[in-house]
């Protein structure tokens, strides 16, 4: 499988995490299927949770940019095709971080890395719940989902 955008879509991506780094930026790509129709640029509330997170090393994106992407699965028929953060100094993997809070099954997680600022790297990934031989999620020693993560092309045309 692999996610599809356009140049003007991936460029849009990459300039935002140009733009807000140091912290990381983050926002949600609408679309159907694999296609991505819409970048929903969001605000990084890391900082401002009840329990703050250093924007620098975290994202959280912000209710606003959801209630538009619920809106807009409703009024055009779309979904959240993808979550997409940026690491402003690491590579384009999914951290502990990101693989412990990925919630959403459906969607692939997007990470622009810019740890080479001439380059920047995107890179799209499957992470889900592993599931044990009874169809319950797998849990680790700490009794914490076991997260699979996948790889997945991006297409750019």
């Amino acid at each position: 499988m692999a996610l599809h955008l356009t140049r003007t879509q991936f460029d849009q991506m990459i300039a935002q995490a140009r733009e807000e780094a140091p912290n990381e930026c983050c926002g949600l790509l609408l679309g159907t299927g694999d296609t991505v129709i819409e970048v929903l640029r969001a605000r990084n509330k890391a900082g401002e949770l009840r329990q703050p997170r250093d924007p620098r090393r975290h994202y959280h994106v912000d209710d606003e940019a959801q209630l538009t992407a619920l809106r807009l699965e409703r009024e055009q028929g779309w979904e959240i095709v993808a979550i997409y953060h940026s690491h402003p100094a690491t590579p384009a993997l999914p951290s502990a971080t990101d693989r412990a809070l990925a919630l959403w099954q459906t969607p692939r997680y997007v990470i622009i890395s810019l740890a080479d600022p001439a380059h920047a790297d995107v890179r799209a990934f499957r992470i889900t719940d592993r599931m044990d031989g009874n169809g319950t999620v797998a849990v680790d020693e700490h009794r914490q989902p076991i997260r699979d993560v996948t790889e997945e092309d991006v297409v750019v045309t």
